[in-house]
């Protein structure tokens, strides 16, 4: 399932080892996980989100603000019958873990993520699961071998979607509700314009079925200041917000999120 990213030829493991047929080798880390990300392939020294945000988010998520949505990713997921699965853009690896944990095939789900940071902390957090470092748009995945893709505010190439998916099976994307962070947005906008939630039409794809859902929460200060440093809000912040989180020590924020499930025609 797991293909070189040279050669495009299978990858096996063995002795902490990945190695194909043509001799291309990857170590695995003390960690468990890969890096199959080619140096060509880098548009940056350290692509993907900074070890400041990946920390800060996994310093919010394991509050379990998000839990309601890893619940609800798990129940669409429980509806099928699956083998193989992928989190595509996993980041620290807070999501891959609650769907692994679910999971009672023999089989680990795979996390993908270009952050070599990220996928570092993903291994740590979750033994069960595979992790590598990757582009989701050169994604070192067999063709025809997932069931099921999970996307949670990821992007990536449909192209790479629809060759390594199985006809018939599923993808689910994790996009932001129409008022989601709608208190925190209010302080850095002065026209607060909510997000759409029409669903994407996606070549090859046909959508199932969608959901909303929301929640409010009650967050402390850590939680407010780890919540702006782990969205794009970071570089954002205006002097009405830094007062704002200077003077107040609890802040009620709404979550919203939109599940959109769709199948490979």
């Amino acid at each position: 399932m797991i293909i070189c990213p040279i050669c495009q030829h299978s990858l096996s493991l063995q002795d902490k080892q990945w190695s194909c047929d043509n001799g291309h080798c990857f170590d695995q880390a003390k960690e468990c996980y890969t890096n199959l990300l080619a140096v060509q392939h880098k548009h940056s020294k350290q692509p993907g989100d900074s070890k400041a945000m990946l920390q800060a988010r996994q310093n919010f998520l394991n509050q379990g603000h998000f839990e309601f949505l890893a619940n609800a990713i798990n129940q669409v997921i429980s509806q099928y019958s699956v083998q193989s699965i992928v989190d595509l853009g996993c980041g620290e690896g807070y999501y891959t873990q609650a769907i692994q944990r679910q999971q009672s095939n023999a089989n680990p789900v795979i996390g993908i993520d270009i952050a070599k940071d990220g996928i570092r902390m993903a291994a740590k957090r979750c033994k069960q699961a595979q992790f590598f470092v990757a582009s989701n748009h050169r994604l070192p995945i067999a063709d025809n071998s997932i069931d099921f893709t999970v996307r949670v505010f990821a992007p990536s190439d449909n192209q790479e979607l629809l060759r390594i998916s199985k006809a018939k099976s599923y993808l689910l994307k994790v996009v932001p509700g129409a008022m989601h962070l709608s208190k925190l947005r209010t302080l850095l906008y002065k026209d607060l314009q909510a997000h759409s939630e029409q669903a994407e039409v996606m070549d090859g794809w046909h959508l199932l079925e969608q959901q909303k859902i929301a929640q409010t929460s009650r967050l402390n200060r850590a939680d407010m200041n780890a919540l702006c440093m782990m969205t794009p809000f970071a570089w954002k912040k205006n002097k009405e917000l830094e007062q704002h989180l200077e003077l107040s020590d609890k802040f009620e924020m709404d979550f919203e999120f939109v599940l959109q499930l769709y199948q490979r025609d």
